[in-house]
Order: C-alpha cells, then structure tokens, then sequence
C-alpha cells in the first residue's frame, strides 16, 4: 500500500525520504562505474569509489542519529535508553548528508577533485528532484469530518458524539492507540508527560476498536489522566488519512491542518521536535 509518508510493504514500512535517498545513491553508484570505464580510472580507484559510496551511507545514517541525539541531550537525559531507539525516526538528515561527504571526500582523496565534485552533484540533483516532487505531490490534509463517541471521568460515553473539528482554535496532538499495543503503552507516559508541560496543545487519545469499559480500565489501572479520549469502534480515522499501524500520532495546527504523521512510538525527543513544529 502506498501512503502520503511511505510505502508499505506488509509491516514493512519506508519512508519515501529514505526510498528518494537510495535511490540518488543509485545513480551516484552507476554514473560513478559510467565514468570510471569512460576514462579509463584503475580498477583500484573504481573498487574504492563504489565501497565508499556505501559505507558513506553508513558513516551518514550513524552520523545523522548523534547529531539529533546531540541536539536533543536533554530530552534523552532523562531515558538515554532512547538513544538506541532508531524506530523513533530521530535523524539530523543535513548533519548525515554532511558526515557522509565528508567521508565520501576523505575516502577519494587520490581521485580527481573535479570528478568528486561531479559525483557530489548527481547525487544532491537526484535527491533534490525527488524531495521536491515529494513535497510537490503531498496534498493538505485537514481533520475529516468524522465523529466519535467521547469517554468521560466516571467511564461513561457522551450522549453526543464529539467532532473532530471542533477542536479547531488550538493545535492538537491526534494519536492512534490500543490498549492491546505494546509501543501505545510505552509511549502513554510520554504524551501524558507532554500534556502536562504544553497546555496550549490538545491531546487527543483516539482509541481504535475497543469498548469504552476496556479503555477506561486500562486509563484507571495505569493511572492516565487525559483530557480528551475518544472512541473510534470502526476504525474511521485510520482509513480517512491513509494511515497504517499502532501507534500512529498525527499533529495539527490550530487551524485544522495536518503538519506532521508519525507512525510507530514516539520518544520523549521526537515529540518534543514534532511540538517545536507545531507551536514555535
């Protein structure tokens, strides 16, 4: 299935950025072995330029990470077993791109500076091109005009079903959780954490498919408090934004529109980004 952020291969899952990526690391790699047979380069500078290229995907993903790791110290501090959570999709990508140059650059020295340079092109012209149709082609995606049943503190359900726009005026945090889902636990501190520190921001915890004595004694036994759940017993929201798999976070701003989507848990330093986002 094919998705606004990815494709989806089963419950495999890539992200068009890291499809655009390969796929300018491709054309790197065949225009690099074009040139080397056009001129004639030895077979040593060609089998060096190739490994290069590769382990310069490597230099630049690990790279990528201790950047954001970096920038995000404080939020980790607190967990710094997150470091190694790489599901949580925390890359720098202009400080792995730079890394992996860099490497890239050092790794060729005795190849001509004119033909690295070249190399270097096709590459950011290919990922450029393709970011830029990405971004082209996504689509503004507003909140669906969906609604759903709201549970209330005593575990009662609202006689009148809650509309997902009327929470239009302030951003709003939408995620996509079952009590059932491992991740949707692990990262339920971690929202009830956030709506705590941005009360400028709505929590929306939309439960996907269960009953609301189900939801309301998971809620009580673990002790979260959230402002806003919602029941979605049809699964309606998850086929209104194309979205596949729990948990799913999606943020919009106070207009309604949809900013960012984020499939799978949420670390204390990837939410903190998305939040940066969506209210500066």
């Amino acid at each position: 299935m094919i998705s606004s952020e990815a494709l989806h291969l089963g419950p495999l899952m890539l992200p068009w950025t890291l499809i655009i990526l390969i796929a300018a690391l491709t054309v790197m790699a065949l225009f690099a072995r074009y040139a080397g047979q056009r001129l004639g380069w030895p077979e040593s500078i060609k089998s060096e330029l190739q490994d290069s290229i590769w382990t310069s995907v490597w230099i630049g993903l690990i790279s990528a990470r201790l950047v954001f790791v970096l920038l995000n110290i404080d939020a980790y501090a607190a967990s710094p077993i997150d470091m190694i959570k790489i599901q949580d999709k925390g890359f720098h990508l202009i400080g792995g791109v730079i890394a992996g140059g860099a490497w890239f650059f050092w790794k060729n020295r005795n190849l001509m500076t004119k033909a690295k340079v070249v190399l270097m092109l096709s590459f950011v012209i290919v990922a450029g091109a393709g970011m830029l149709l990405k971004n082209t082609l996504q689509k503004e995606t507003n909140y669906p005009d969906l609604h759903f049943s709201a549970l209330q503190e005593n575990g009662s359900v609202s006689a009148r079903p809650a509309s997902l726009s009327s929470f239009k005026g302030k951003p709003a945090v939408v995620n996509l959780w079952a009590s059932w889902c491992p991740p949707c636990h692990r990262e339920m501190p971690v929202l009830a954490r956030a709506q705590n520190q941005y009360p400028q921001v709505q929590f929306i915890m939309l439960n996907q498919s269960e009953g609301s004595a189900a939801v309301s004694a998971y809620l009580k036994k673990h002790q979260f408090d959230f402002k806003h759940v919602l029941l979605d017993t049809n699964g309606d929201m998850p086929a209104a934004m194309n979205t596949f798999g729990l948990p799913s976070t999606l943020f919009f701003d106070a207009q309604g529109r949809l900013l960012e989507r984020h499939m799978g848990e949420l670390t204390p330093a990837m939410l903190q980004q998305y939040l940066n986002k969506l209210y500066p």
